[in-house]
């Protein structure tokens, strides 16, 4: 296959405490496909959103149906009369998560990213930073995202009418060797765009050099000490892409 994943790590906003981390991703790199969520903190279960969210779409697409059913399974996960009254209320509210889902397609020598929200594609030669999905400014993060949501009635929808607000990119890697696809939660994301608008190209180096998980807890850990990246949960998926002859 022409899909290889190099990295997949997460660190929590409190490295001492994983078990709150809201941030969720699956790779199924002999399929070509990798799928990553953040869900939102406001939420009253994020956690568990996001990651039924990537439970689901590593194998299907993201269309109506498909998000009526993760909203129908996500209802059962939880029992509103055996909740407390503030507890019920939130679940009410419903629970909120991005989406970037990336699929390999090597007949056509390409990878298709779809994302909702503010977490972050990256498409590089292994050096440079070439196209970015769904954002291309660091400023962008500053702006309410528009997310998945557990009530339909504020999810867009996924069958290409004009509300559609998922983005779409294509990027090939036909003749070019290979190509370099990173997945990041928006805290990541922020801290990439900040530094490649400044003309500063090591923290994708430094992203790219990435292999093992305790390489990312130093990376954001560090740079969460010098205020230069927000305190968030953050994962970062790598993955080679390479044309075969």
């Amino acid at each position: 296959m022409a899909l290889r994943i190099l990295f997949a790590g997460t660190v929590a906003k409190h490295v001492d405490s994983p078990e709150d981390n809201e941030d969720a991703f699956r790779s199924a790199p002999e399929r070509g496909r990798v799928v990553l969520s953040d869900g939102a903190s406001e939420s009253f279960d994020a956690r568990g959103w996001a990651n039924l969210l990537v439970d689901r779409l590593i194998d299907t697409d993201p269309s109506d149906e498909t998000m009526l059913q993760c909203i129908d399974a996500y209802a059962q996960l939880h029992d509103p009369d055996t909740l407390s009254w503030s507890k019920a209320a939130a679940f009410a509210r419903g629970s909120f998560a991005t989406m970037v889902i990336a699929q390999d397609d090597p007949d056509r020598r390409a990878v298709t990213v779809s994302a909702l929200g503010d977490s972050l594609a990256v498409w590089t030669d292994g050096v440079m930073l070439l196209y970015t999905a769904p954002y291309a400014h660091a400023d962008q993060f500053s702006e309410k995202p528009t997310l998945i949501s557990t009530r339909p009635e504020l999810n867009q929808q996924s069958d290409g009418s004009e509300s559609n607000e998922w983005t779409h990119a294509t990027w090939q890697y036909e003749d070019q060797g290979y190509r370099v696809l990173l997945c990041m939660t928006d805290a990541l994301g922020a801290w990439l765009l900040r530094h490649e608008e400044a003309g500063d190209a090591s923290a994708l180096e430094r992203l790219h050099a990435i292999r093992e998980v305790p390489e990312l807890v130093d990376l954001v850990e560090s740079e969460r000490a010098s205020g230069a990246l927000r305190r968030d949960d953050s994962t970062l998926i790598i993955a080679r892409l390479t044309a075969s002859s």
